[in-house]
């Protein structure tokens, strides 16, 4: 039961049921979608091979790595949780993943994953309010808190990032239901691939067709999402 019981917790907080409130962004792709730069599953795996997931291996996984590392050393994962806030160059996936962390931390501390009420408490006591609580930090605490390994983590995370994509292509009717499983079926090799090089040291991303679609995205008319 020791062994299989961190893969079952993995499961269920990184499953589309659980309340992160990752559903509600698309990470560029309704603006893009919008815009006719995205008409079907070649767009979609394109993005998703080009922009997303390079993102989150660059990015979001050191963050993860080192928060994972840091789960019972709040004034550290205070400090990892800023460098996130520093880092972050699009102020909308900025919010968005403060947006998601947050939801994480409530959700866990409600559930009593441990480590997470510690980091809430240092949130709230170093006044840090909505400027923190980074979605990548916020799933590293988790992750240690749930007694995963490093690669069980970063999979578990990864494949929740693909799978919230691919979910935002099919409300947006940019793929269907099968054709997203296929596209799910397609990338695994290119996330074993990724997660099989080193984690590097210091975050770092270049997404910007994302990035910017994101930080387009219309406020005037009535959208699916908040990316």
């Amino acid at each position: 039961m020791t062994d299989v019981l961190p893969l079952l917790r993995l499961m269920q907080t990184t499953d589309s049921a659980f309340p992160s409130g990752a559903f509600a962004f698309s990470s560029g792709l309704e603006t893009l979608r919008n815009e006719g730069k995205v008409r079907g599953a070649g767009d979609v795996h394109a993005i998703l091979t080009r922009q997303i997931l390079p993102r989150w291996l660059g990015f979001e996984r050191p963050f993860l790595k080192q928060a994972m590392e840091a789960a019972d050393d709040t004034d550290r994962l205070l400090e990892i949780d800023a460098r996130c806030h520093v880092q972050n160059s699009s102020d909308r996936l900025a919010e968005a993943s403060r947006r998601i962390g947050r939801s994480l931390l409530a959700v866990h501390g409600r559930i009593g994953t441990p480590h997470v009420s510690e980091f809430s408490a240092a949130i709230a006591q170093a006044g840090r309010g909505t400027a923190a609580g980074y979605e990548p930090v916020v799933q590293g605490v988790v992750a240690a808190g749930l007694g995963l390994s490093p690669l069980q983590a970063q999979a578990g995370t990864l494949n929740a990032a693909a799978m919230a994509f691919v979910s935002a292509a099919v409300r947006l009717g940019c793929i269907g239901a099968i054709e997203a499983q296929s596209l799910l079926a397609q990338v695994a090799p290119d996330m074993a691939r990724g997660l099989a090089e080193p984690c590097p040291d210091r975050a770092g991303s270049f997404s910007p067709l994302s990035e910017i679609a994101a930080v387009r995205r219309n406020t005037t008319h009535a959208s699916l999402f908040a990316t």
